[in-house]
């Protein structure tokens, strides 16, 4: 009888892990490295032992020294999470060597599927459909290319013992084979020390749809709905939802069909998913996980069960029965990855502190998440910071309720994708169902902010200063959010006002028009922006009517000069400067090339008096789990490089300095 877990992960995932294991009375005993001294999980957990340093590879990954603090801590079994060792044949054999029960599949099964290439290889010969593909691990460069070229490009390059999107890069002609292979192979070798690799053809328009299974050790093997997890960056997810919506009930009933002949082939026990590629009703296995997946919690909500209690319950030994009506779907469920990174810079990481932290609360709600105000989020490891779950009657309703749970959700301190997640689901495509692996490109226009935007929240964001500073002399010491507010208008006389914000000082003139009306100009327009005050006292937020639209909005002071302000899930901090600046920048000076994260450096391309063209590569660093290229802005001369392998940097970190030719 399991009594005591030791969970081998981190984050969000060993904080959920840990809520099942109070529920079922199981002691918890979590791992954690330096960077995570202080983290929730460690606070959450009955006990929480120190495993390494901050680098995954020195920590997370050290499945040896895992092993043995589970043995000195005399725990029942491991549950692995997701990611980091939780699908390592490896670690599996060494628990089982010193029998501790390892909460997942038996390591056969995981040996079948930890390498796309076998098991690819496998699912064809079981009758499963795949496409047209080869492993390149044996293969020259030349043998390559020349399949490459047989099964015609676009290709995409995979990890062949990866999952979540690294390693894989898309190759769209013969000239980018070279340097995208190499950079795959970088990134498998760092995220899952093996540089195995996959390539297949590449589908530019699929869906992606997976079908979540559970089995016992006594024949029982469930599969339990489907997932849409289409909506993807850098092939990694971002919004899932179940069950996955415009699919024929027949080809619905062939997936699940072939999901079961997958988990049969390899005598699968456990909670697993198949994912498959769907394109104009035909779909094409691409692999198995074999363990839980991020996206878990839309299939527990439309069926009411624990996956992790099942999960728990399989490695007992007990027999599950799941009646029709557990498997019958109830409503529909959407699930919102948010992470600590910059959509508009290309989805740069974005660690830091967060000085605040607060969600909705609604019975209909679900926050996964492995942080709380005042936590760091970290440069090591993945940037998710939680998950956004709504629960709904239908696709709209929960739609509708994630829509606005993500722009009530206030998250301070660090930049994030919370407006994006928001515009995502309010893009009429995504309303009306018409969804694939590539709707962010096709929308990207659509998801980002603009210059307009961003100006019109700095605006928003002076106006409720200067609300607030009306107040009183001591409004910094009040909260904005809670007390009801007399507002009164600022002065007649036009006043300048300086803002700090992205690295600028930006500079303003205000004046009072007329009844509850002010003037909002750049230096540069004096026709500037007319915004009008209203004051909801139900909530206690400011509203402006700004060109006959009503614009609500949360606003809070941060210090005597930070203010952020939160619009339908676009947040903006932004530093109120009391005296008038002119013109003046904090950019980095011109010719030095500068880490754009913290993180370490991976690969170091030039050397001091090398010649450079624009646009080609210097250095990489790793960041977050992905590689972040510093290229040339012009044509010159690489006068120093400070840059090391293997040395960790922080952001702003001068890595070569340049001259132009």
């Amino acid at each position: 009888m399991i009594k005591k877990i030791l969970i081998a992960n981190r984050g969000e995932i060993a904080c959920r892990i840990i809520r099942t294991c109070k529920l079922m009375g199981i002691k918890t005993l979590v791992i954690y490295s330096e960077a995570d001294k202080n983290s929730l999980h460690v606070r959450e957990s009955d006990k929480a032992v120190f495993i390494g340093e901050s680098p995954a590879d020195k920590s997370y990954l050290n499945y040896k020294k895992i092993v043995q603090v589970a043995i000195e801590n005399k725990v029942d079994a491991v549950h692995p999470g997701y990611g980091f060792l939780s699908e390592n044949p490896n670690f599996a054999m060494e628990l089982k060597k010193k029998k501790i029960k390892f909460i997942g599949p038996s390591v056969f099964s995981m040996k079948s599927m930890s390498l796309k290439n076998d098991a690819r290889s496998m699912m064809e010969k079981a009758g499963v459909p795949v496409l047209p593909g080869f492993s390149a691990d044996s293969l020259s460069y030349e043998q390559i290319v020349k399949k490459c070229d047989n099964i015609g490009f676009p290709l995409i390059i995979k990890a062949s013992a990866g999952g979540g999107g690294k390693g894989m890069h898309v190759i769209s002609k013969r000239e980018e084979i070279k340097s995208k292979l190499a950079g795959a192979k970088r990134e498998a070798l760092s995220s899952f020390g093996n540089d195995s690799i996959l390539i297949e053809k590449y589908l530019e328009n699929p869906r992606h749809i997976e079908v979540q299974i559970l089995a016992d050790n006594h024949n029982n093997i469930y599969t339990l709905s489907d997932r849409d997890c289409s909506i993807q960056r850098r092939h990694q997810k971002v919004i899932e939802e179940a069950p996955a919506p415009n699919i024929k009930p027949e080809v619905r009933k062939e997936m699940a069909l072939q999901a079961k002949n997958v988990a049969k082939n390899i005598s699968y026990s456990g909670a697993g998913t198949i994912e498959f590629l769907f394109e104009k009703d035909k779909f094409y296995f691409m692999e198995m996980n074999t363990r839980l997946q991020v996206e878990h919690p839309v299939t527990e909500l439309i069926l009411d069960l624990d996956l992790v209690e099942l999960q728990i319950r399989v490695a007992n030994n007990e027999k599950v029965i799941l009646d029709d009506n557990k498997l019958k779907i109830k409503g529909h469920s959407i699930e919102a990855r948010v992470y600590a990174e910059v959509p508009e810079d290309d989805f740069k990481p974005s660690p830091g502190k967060i000085s605040q932290l607060i969600f909705p609360s609604k019975s209909y709600l679900r926050m996964d998440t492995g942080y709380v105000s005042g936590d760091e989020v970290s440069p090591y490891y993945d940037p998710m910071i939680a998950k956004i779950i709504s629960y709904g009657k239908d696709r709209v309703d929960a739609i509708t309720k994630l829509s606005d749970a993500i722009s009530n959700t206030h998250l301070i301190g660090i930049k994030n994708n919370l407006n994006f997640l928001y515009k995502i689901l309010n893009v009429s495509a995504f309303k009306d169902k018409k969804i694939s692996t590539d709707f962010i490109n096709k929308y990207w226009r659509k998801l980002v902010p603009n210059k307009e935007n961003i100006d019109l929240l700095i605006q928003l964001s002076i106006a409720a200063y200067l609300k607030n500073r009306e107040l009183d002399k001591n409004y910094t010491h009040l909260d904005p959010w809670s007390n009801n507010l007399n507002w009164r208008h600022v002065e007649n006389d036009a006043e300048n006002i300086s803002i700090r914000y992205d690295k600028k000082i930006l500079n303003y003139i205000v004046k009072t028009k007329d009844n509850n009306d002010i003037l909002i100009s750049e230096d540069n327009d004096k026709k500037g922006n007319i915004f009008k005050y209203l004051f909801d006292t139900v909530s206690n937020d400011l509203s402006i009517i700004y060109k006959n639209n009503k614009i609500d909005f949360n606003f809070l002071f941060l210090d005597n000069k930070k203010i952020y302000i939160n619009v339908k899930g676009y947040s903006l901090t932004s530093e109120i400067i009391n005296k008038y600046y002119m013109d003046l920048t904090l950019e980095s000076s011109a010719g030095t090339m500068d880490a754009p994260v913290p993180g370490k450096i991976a690969k170091v391309f030039v050397k001091k008096n090398q010649n450079v063209k624009k646009g080609e590569v210097l250095v990489i660093i790793e960041a977050m789990k992905m590689e972040h290229s510093i290229s040339a802005p012009y044509d010159g001369k690489v006068i120093n490089v400070d840059a090391i392998e293997g040395q960790q940097v922080n952001e702003g970190f001068t890595v070569a300095e340049m001259e132009v030719k």
